[in-house]
């Protein structure tokens, strides 16, 4: 009893010491004026690749229950069937080897005809080094005339040389190039009213000489596209001069992640005609024209749209006058059935530099005395719907109203009687005359293909002319039409028929009133259907005989007034292909 209460003495004053310890310790320590209080963060877990981990050890399999294998046994009962079927030996099939046809890349023809007529082509072609090439043709076409109760030389010529080298790389291609053509004409359409057994021997021979020099560039990178330059000096008998210099140029400029592309152009023009038609003055011309056309291409789902404008400065270098035009440039085209029926519209705007070249080529007869100047087209609108009847026949069909200011026409000359006459002051030659133009045109198109033996195209126009002052669009037709048949029977032997329908035209024969009483007067020519039939025969992959008959309903027609056309034109002839 004396050690239980001892012991608990001692355990008693423990207690009371250590409980004296800790409130000194408490007084001792500043007091934080913080409650403490419970924080619990809670954020979610995003796993990562990292937390990720493989397993070293592969798992172990243990089959408790150890099954022995069991054995299947097949059964099969065998009948014998009498049968009298043979198997027959099967041959492979195979794609069937067409033969292939040899290129050559050289070619010669010659031909000859009634009215003399002589025509000979020659392209020869000439691989340098790889990517490296150099071509050559040369062309001649000639007749002597014929034609009935002309008093004066119908003969006319044309000659043609090409060279031309071109580079092509993986980066850019370019290629120059030389080109020379020699024409010779005759002004043989005199009018009926003139006396004209007293001209009966005078020469009416025009010769026109061009020599021109041109390049181009196609830049695959970059901003500069593609860039051409042509260069051009012409030249006559009556010491005229015309020189053309064009440089055009397309660059794809990359703005705000869309690509625009824009045209810059720059046209000079230089000539003179050593005298005007009534008089011995001289007429000089010439003008600077510098263009840029920007375009944006915009495509979604089945509609194709193109957003253009097209500013042009003019300098007339002659006059002294300088303006700025600015025309429309803007076409859309939406499949309403896909390849079936394609609807498109748009607006256009241009300025037309008028040269000599160009009028001599549509009218051989002009005289070198004309007052050049350009064309100017504010608008020209067009809707039309184009597509695919079937897999073999398409169509195109439009409409198209335009306005043109300072067109041009074709008109004959009056005759000149007075001393030292030129072969083409005697009412024989053509000038122009400039008026505003308003024309509504309706055209179509329609192509047929029946594989590749037989091919059919068609084309008509059917335009209505508004002028300010002429009486009628000279020499414009009201009706054109065309059709291109091409038939392949064979492969040896190839077919065709050309046809062109020309409506009727006016035009405006003025005289001297010393030379008659009636000093003009309008003609209406009539309208033709020229028919030309062509066929070739293939003797061997090098020769082919060819046959020509041009003209074959023979009328003596006028394209151009008082100058009728030569009758039945028959030539025979043959090319052959080659190489060195």
């Amino acid at each position: 009893m004396m050690m239980n209460t001892k012991r608990l003495h001692n355990v008693f004053l423990s207690v009371v010491l250590a409980w004296s310890g800790f409130t000194l310790a408490q007084e001792n320590t500043p007091k934080d004026s913080l409650d403490t209080q419970l924080v619990k963060v809670v954020k979610p877990y995003t796993p990562k690749i990292s937390d990720a981990f493989k397993l070293k050890q592969p798992p172990s399999l243990d089959d408790q229950q150890n099954r022995p294998k069991q054995t299947i046994e097949y059964t099969i009962y065998s009948i014998p069937v009498a049968s009298t079927f043979t198997p027959a030996k099967s041959k492979s099939i195979g794609l069937e080897q067409l033969k292939k046809e040899k290129k050559f890349s050289n070619i010669a023809s010659l031909s000859g005809g009634n009215y003399t007529s002589i025509k000979g082509d020659l392209f020869l072609n000439k691989s340098i080094a790889k990517g490296k090439n150099l071509s050559t043709f040369l062309s001649h076409q000639s007749s002597q005339g014929g034609i009935e109760d002309m008093f004066l030389d119908d003969g006319f010529s044309t000659n043609t040389a090409q060279f031309k080298y071109a580079v092509d790389q993986r980066s850019l291609n370019w290629n120059v190039g030389l080109n020379a053509q020699r024409f010779m004409t005759n002004w043989y359409g005199l009018a009926p009213e003139l006396d004209v057994e007293q001209n009966q021997s005078f020469d009416a021979k025009q010769v026109v000489s061009i020599f021109e020099a041109k390049g181009g560039l196609n830049i695959n990178e970059g901003v500069l596209d593609a860039a051409d330059l042509k260069v051009y000096k012409l030249s006559d008998d009556f010491d005229t001069n015309e020189i053309r210099a064009q440089l055009t140029t397309k660059f794809n400029l990359n703005i705000l992640d869309q690509t625009i592309q824009s045209h810059v152009n720059l046209d000079v023009l230089k000539g003179n005609f050593d005298q005007n038609y009534t008089t011995t003055q001289a007429i000089d011309y010439g003008n600077l024209t510098a263009s840029i056309i920007p375009s944006y291409k915009f495509e979604r789902s089945n509609l194709i749209l193109n957003l253009g404008l097209k500013t042009v400065y003019l300098n007339d270098t002659e006059r002294s006058k300088q303006k700025f035009y600015v025309y429309p440039n803007i076409s859309a085209s939406y499949a309403v059935v896909n390849s079936i029926l394609i609807a498109y519209a748009g607006i256009e705007g241009d300025l037309m530099q008028n040269t000599y070249r160009d009028l001599y080529a549509i009218n051989s007869f002009v005289s070198p005395t004309l007052n050049i100047s350009p064309t100017s087209m504010p608008y020209k609108f067009f809707l039309g719907t184009k597509g695919k009847l079937s897999n073999s026949l398409s169509y195109d069909v439009s409409g198209v109203f335009s306005r043109q200011n300072d067109a041009v026409f074709f008109q004959k000359n009056t005759p000149q009687m007075s001393l030292n006459q030129r072969s083409y002051q005697y009412g024989n030659s053509f000038g122009i005359v400039y008026d505003n133009l308003e024309t509504l045109t309706f055209q179509g198109t329609l192509n047929f293909d029946l594989s590749d033996k037989f091919n059919f195209v068609a084309k008509t126009s059917l335009s209505s002319y508004n002028l300010s002052n002429e009486k009628h669009a000279w020499n414009l037709p009201e009706i054109q039409s065309s059709v291109d048949i091409r038939y392949h029977p064979t492969d040896r032997l190839n077919l065709g028929l050309q046809g062109f329908y020309y409506g009727a035209r006016y035009d405006l024969q003025k005289f001297e009133p010393s030379v008659i009483f009636n000093p003009s007067k309008i003609t209406k020519l009539d309208a033709f259907l020229d028919l030309n039939i062509d066929a070739s025969y293939m003797l061997t992959p090098r020769w082919t005989v060819t046959l020509k008959l041009n003209n074959v309903l023979g009328k003596n027609y006028q394209r151009w007034m008082h100058y009728p056309v030569q009758g039945v034109q028959v030539s025979a002839g043959a090319f052959y292909k080659f190489d060195f």
